[in-house]
């Protein structure tokens, strides 16, 4: 008798604290949704436009001089379309984390084995990892196909081209280890990396043609990206290293979730990290440091900033402005249609950035038109694709809500079966 007591008290103890976890933070699937709808902008340009600003800071290796990329253009269309969807990668990665560390939680409240939580983390890494393959590079490498008129130009380096999905995949993996230990002291050794892999990128990339295949392919998934070639064993213009690194900046900043101070409170939080960052990235950029792309002078030097790989001063500029518009989504009214909109998008983020890239990709390949039009004219198909996306948005959750009351319910009706065998 004392013992089915302790265990009910223990049941309920984990259901409370369950309920300290919530189920959804609105504000965190608007603030996704906006990242995603800046980030379909980049892509629509990418398949069908011209003069996209190059601003990227990728490394390259010019007569055994180590260079970045400079500011490619002084459109201010491009400008603009460049600084939205640098939001995007930042954004996406610490909200990730964020989302996963919530997660997690509730998880192990429920009584979850840690087998049972690494299983799960190992799963949707791989299917991250495994959507990467076959579904995004497929759709970034669809010009390269076309142009070629054959598949002879697909290699191993061509169907190995890494990016933003399944850096997310191996810091599942690499979670798997990393959830046992303080997210404090797993931040500061992602940081500790981080910084690392800043200082030594020239040296890394001044010796990258000379390295070995498996060594190239183990810089180019941790380190740093190198410009496209289907010769390499891998492509990778997301390496985890420094990448991880807003990942596990929003592991920590939802392992540190607080339910007695509250959302409000979590909110201001947000705030004051928006505020601290900018006023660190405007110190750091006046005075020359934390990026490889020197201000020139102009306004758009200024915040011509290296996002491969990204500098201090690329996170703190971009994480700086996620901070500030989840609090300021936090303050907008929960009826606003077009907050509405954005967190359909927000909630469907996996769904949403494969079928984008297909949909904006599918007419240059069927026109053989990639990079044809005008950037406003792509700013146009955006807008389109937008409106053909969110019903498809809107049916893939109901479709899922769907398929989820169907499973509840089955469990329902055989825990009632299993209940009504033990009193017979």
């Amino acid at each position: 008798m004392s013992l089915s007591f302790t265990a009910e008290a223990t049941k309920a103890k984990r259901l409370k604290d369950t309920k300290c976890i919530p189920h959804r933070l609105l504000f965190l699937d608007q603030t996704r949704g906006l990242i995603m709808v800046f980030m379909a902008l980049d892509h629509a340009l990418f398949f069908w436009s011209s003069g996209r600003m190059n601003n990227e800071g990728l490394p390259l290796l010019l007569n055994g001089t180590v260079t970045f990329n400079p500011l490619g253009s002084s459109n201010i269309i491009a400008f603009l379309v460049m600084f939205l969807s640098n939001l995007c990668a930042p954004g996406f990665l610490f909200i990730a984390g964020y989302v996963l560390a919530l997660s997690i939680k509730k998880r192990e409240l429920k009584g979850i084995s840690n087998w049972n939580i690494n299983y799960y983390l190992w799963q949707r890494g791989m299917l991250l990892i495994l959507f990467e393959l076959f579904i995004a590079s497929p759709a970034f490498n669809l010009p390269l196909f076309m142009q070629a008129k054959s598949f002879s130009v697909l290699t191993v380096g061509t169907f190995f081209s890494f990016s933003v999905l399944s850096t997310i995949g191996i810091g599942f993996f690499i979670l798997i280890l990393g959830r046992h230990i303080s997210p404090w002291k797993l931040f500061g050794l992602s940081a500790v990396l981080y910084l690392l892999t800043q200082w030594f990128i020239p040296t890394l990339t001044h010796n990258f043609p000379l390295q070995t295949a498996p060594a190239q392919t183990w810089q180019a998934i941790l380190v740093s990206p190198v410009p496209f070639s289907p010769r390499l064993l891998v492509n990778n213009n997301f390496p985890v290293i420094p990448w991880f690194f807003a990942m596990t900046l929003g592991w920590l900043y939802g392992h540190t979730y607080s339910e007695e101070q509250g959302i409000a409170y979590e909110a201001k939080r947000f705030a004051v990290s928006g505020l601290s960052s900018l006023a660190l990235f405007f110190i750091f950029r006046f005075s020359r440091i934390g990026d490889y792309l020197l201000p020139d002078g102009t306004f758009l030097g200024f915040f011509g900033l290296s996002k491969y790989p990204p500098s201090p001063d690329y996170f703190l500029l971009y994480l700086g402005l996620i901070f500030l518009l989840l609090f300021l989504f936090f303050k907008l009214p929960e009826t606003s249609r077009i907050a509405g909109i954005l967190a359909t998008f927000g909630r469907v983020p996996l769904f949403f950035y494969n079928t984008h890239l297909w949909l904006y990709a599918a007419v240059p390949a069927i026109l053989s038109s990639f990079n044809g039009y005008s950037l406003a004219f792509g700013v146009v198909i955006w807008l389109l694709g937008l409106l053909i996306l969110y019903p498809l948005c809107h049916w893939y959750l109901s479709w899922r809500a769907t398929i989820k009351t169907r499973s509840s319910l089955k469990t329902h009706s055989s825990n009632i079966d299993i209940h009504s065998e033990r009193t017979e």
